[in-house]
């Protein structure tokens, strides 16, 4: 009986908790809420503008890949840039482009044949940026009729020769966040880091005491000395269309968020400025998948080289002669059997009749460039990341541009580097110091150096090893993408809560302390103040007079107990010599 009493207690309590905790799952009386996540931006500011005065896959995919997150959140977003880049595009063809010209071909831009031919310097970069400079008004000119076009809330600038996207962004009071793939070019490091434009290592740890007093302190005076006079006609140029002149070579970046498509381990790793934000690697979540001709040489070829030098760089005659000939003693040496080759700027023209090979094989031009010679496939674009990803590309011999080294990192490919210009030659040093990479030299190229280093990265494990180890850290970075969004979304409704409507109900805001929260503050208390010199100095100062003062002190204290000393001796001595004589 009193079993029966239980057993019917035990049933009653347990359908009650599971109706209390049905209840519970359903989220009724339970004294909880939802936390709302993201903001809603059918009330609030949302046209963004982005502007590139360069262009291209390499500059605009990364800058473009965030815009499609701002896209599916409800952003409108508008390009302005040369070229018809994204009519033309898989992957951003939803972004409307406002067309701001042909774009121009590095071959008919004045000084590039002396950048990529000879040693890049600082000086090919105040070479490079006369050409941006002098068409700054036309550049801004287009800029101000693409926002009366989209009346943009934000501009989103890539960094590279585009001083005209930020100044219009000053001049009109809208926000704005800046782009671009390395802070050597736009924001002093610290002074452990440098660049090989510089004729400087990219980690200068390691470096005498010479070397590092020239690279971080006498070239970027250099550097100062030499942008003087393309700053003084750029700030002519700037009063013409009503902007205020600005001071920095590097343009407006003291007070401007700007997001970096890097990551570190690929960097050197230092404290950045908070308005400076690491993103990278930025890339995309599709790519074109291997053509069957491409699949089939793959498949059929377990030790292939692929390379590619770029869609916007390019280098000698005999450079292209020299790598198609180390192709060539590769494969005859058995050390790889298939290569591809991506030419893209390649004017195969230029190329001899014939090759001839160290066992004095003759193969025809005419067989590599038609593809009828079977260990090589030469085409003029190639699906890069798909080549990459598989299995039997070994080696990756590149001209180490970041979307290339971004790709090959992700797919653990060892990197023969052969650097151009621009940021190359630094991210060329970076892939080495992370160990997954071997560098070669535009100005010193050679077979027997290819074929060495080629052997290397195949053979010795630790390339491999090193490339897994960039691979998991570039597979994790690459979701923050994502968190570029969102930070250009913060800039945005910042703006939105601090800025003040004008006369015709246009929100304008003031770009100098609208980020003041990301600011640190030495930016703004001077060099002395803000490095903290004057109290160190001080303290110094103090340190010096104490040890002064008591050096002093015990030196009076010393001369007066050896004074004492010295007369009680001596009067012990003319008593005791007395009571002799006595």
């Amino acid at each position: 009986m009193h079993f029966k009493l239980w057993y019917l207690i035990f049933i009653i309590f347990f359908t009650n908790t599971n109706f209390i905790v049905k209840i519970n799952a359903e989220g009724k009386n339970n004294g909880f809420i939802q936390r709302k996540l993201g903001l809603y931006i059918s009330d609030r500011p949302k046209n963004i503008l982005v502007g590139s005065v360069i262009g291209g896959g390499s500059h605009l995919n990364p800058m473009l890949e965030i815009c499609k997150i701002l896209e599916d959140r409800g952003y409108k977003v508008t390009l302005a840039a040369p070229g018809n880049f994204t009519a033309k595009s898989t992957l951003y063809h939803s972004i409307p482009q406002i067309i701001t010209g042909e774009r121009r071909d590095t071959y008919k831009l004045p000084g590039y044949n002396k950048a990529f031919f000879n040693k890049y310097t600082f000086k090919n970069l105040v070479d490079s940026r006369k050409d941006t400079n002098e068409r700054y008004i036309k550049t801004f000119n287009n800029y101000l009729q693409a926002y009366k076009e989209t009346y943009a809330d934000l501009l989103f600038c890539d960094y590279s020769a585009n001083d005209a996207c930020f100044d219009l962004a000053w001049k009109l009071k809208k926000p704005v966040v800046g782009f671009a793939s390395t802070t050597v070019y736009f924001t002093p490091p610290h002074p452990f880091i440098s660049d090989p434009m510089m004729n400087c290592n990219v980690n200068m740890e390691h470096e005498s005491f010479y070397n590092r007093f020239i690279c971080a302190l006498v070239q970027p005076l250099r550097i100062s000395w030499y942008f003087r006079k393309n700053l003084e006609y750029l700030n002519s140029k700037r009063a013409e269309v009503g902007v205020n002149k600005h001071d920095d070579f590097r343009g407006r970046i003291t007070n401007t968020l700007f997001l970096i498509d890097t990551f570190f381990g690929f960097e050197i790793s230092s404290a950045w400025n908070p308005i400076h934000q690491e993103i990278g690697p930025i890339l995309p979540d599709t790519y074109p998948g291997l053509s069957p001709d491409l699949e089939l040489f793959l498949s059929t070829h377990p030790r292939t080289m692929y390379i590619a030098l770029g869609t916007y760089v390019y280098t000698t005659t005999n450079n292209y002669v020299i790598l198609l000939q180390s192709a060539l003693e590769l494969i005859n040496h058995n050390i790889l059997d298939g290569v591809i080759w991506a030419t893209v700027k390649f004017n195969e023209s230029e190329l001899p009749s014939t090759f001839t090979l160290s066992t004095g094989d003759v193969i025809p031009t005419s067989n590599l460039l038609d593809n009828l010679y079977p260990h090589i496939h030469i085409t003029k674009f190639a699906p890069q990341f798909a080549i990459l990803s598989h299995e039997n590309t070994k080696v990756f011999l590149s001209h180490g541009g970041i979307g290339s080294s971004h790709e090959s990192m992700y797919t653990a490919t060892p990197m023969l580097v052969l650097p151009i210009a621009f940021d190359q030659p630094g991210n060329a040093e970076r892939l080495e110091l992370s160990g997954m990479a071997l560098k070669l030299s535009k100005l010193d190229l050679k077979i027997d150096d290819i074929e060495s280093k080629v052997i290397k990265l195949m053979n010795e494990k630790r390339f491999k090893m090193n490339a897994k180890r960039m691979q998991t850290l570039a597979k994790f970075n690459s979701k923050r993408k994502y968190r570029g969004a969102d930070l250009i979304e913060i800039v945005m409704n910042l703006a939105e809560q601090e800025g003040v409507r004008n006369e015709n109900n246009e929100l304008e805001v003031d770009n100098d302390v609208l980020l003041r929260h990301w600011i640190t503050p030495d930016s703004r208390m001077g060099l002395i103040r803000g490095k903290y010199l004057d109290v160190f100095g001080a303290a110094v100062i103090i340190g010096i007079t104490l040890i002064g003062g008591f050096g002093y002190g015990s030196y009076k204290i010393i001369r007066f107990a050896f004074k004492r000393w010295f007369s009680k001796g001596k009067d012990a001595r003319e008593n005791s010599s007395k009571h002799k004589n006595e």
